[in-house]
């Protein structure tokens, strides 16, 4: 998944910051970033700021389950 940039400010309230994304996750902000640097889920630059959307989030989420689970029934 690759790194979009924010173009309108309309867009910037759909969004969540890192470590609230993170904390609604569950999981460390520490392996958040890992993920995100391995392009394995979607976020967005603005200026210094790595920004979320939760349904996004979600759906990377459930792509990674799904082939999780696909790997261990084979």
């Amino acid at each position: 998944m690759s790194e979009k940039t924010i173009t309108s400010p309309a867009e910037i309230s759909e969004f969540i910051q890192i470590r609230e994304a993170a904390e609604w996750l569950g999981m460390p902000f520490s392996s958040l970033r890992q993920y995100v640097s391995r392009g394995l889920l979607p976020s967005y630059k603005l200026g210094r700021h790595r920004l979320f959307r939760k349904h996004e989030l979600l759906e990377a989420m459930r792509q990674a389950t799904r082939a999780s689970l696909d790997q261990i029934i084979r």
